[in-house]
């Protein structure tokens, strides 16, 4: 999964920084978003895909995943909430530490991280806002 945020951020950095003084935020992460799904669908480690992504109005980001080993109906409540926490947690983790999302932390971009099961059922979905990412 890392590789794949590492290149999405390549992507994004990119995008942010050419033309700066032109286009809005906004704009560059819709260029950054089709430059990135050009890339996809891309299998990562852990039965997990990245099929897309998409920006929204009002900087955020939208990473749409897909778990290719995993049917909703069999996975408990209690498995969903450990893996959004963990997912969440490691996510937070790279937008703190990762200088290729320098990026998104001086323009407090949101992310949105979108999880569907190999039937395409949705299955998890949270949210990282600037705030979170910027506690030290």
């Amino acid at each position: 999964m890392k590789n794949v945020i590492r290149l999405s951020l390549i992507c994004i950095i990119v995008a942010l920084t050419s033309c700066k003084n032109e286009k809005t935020v906004d704009e560059e992460l819709k260029e950054a978003a089709v430059n990135m799904n050009k890339l996809t669908p891309q299998v990562l480690s852990d039965g997990v895909r990245l099929d897309s992504v998409s920006a929204l109005p009002n900087k955020i980001f939208k990473y749409n995943y897909t778990l290719t080993e995993d049917v909703k109906e069999s996975v408990t409540p209690q498995e969903i909430e450990a893996f959004k926490s963990q997912a969440k947690e490691e996510a937070i983790k790279a937008v703190k530490t990762s200088a290729d999302m320098e990026e998104f932390r001086n323009n407090d971009v949101t992310l949105h991280y979108s999880y569907s099961d190999k039937k395409g059922k949705p299955t998890a979905d949270f949210t990282i806002t600037p705030a979170e990412y910027k506690i030290k």
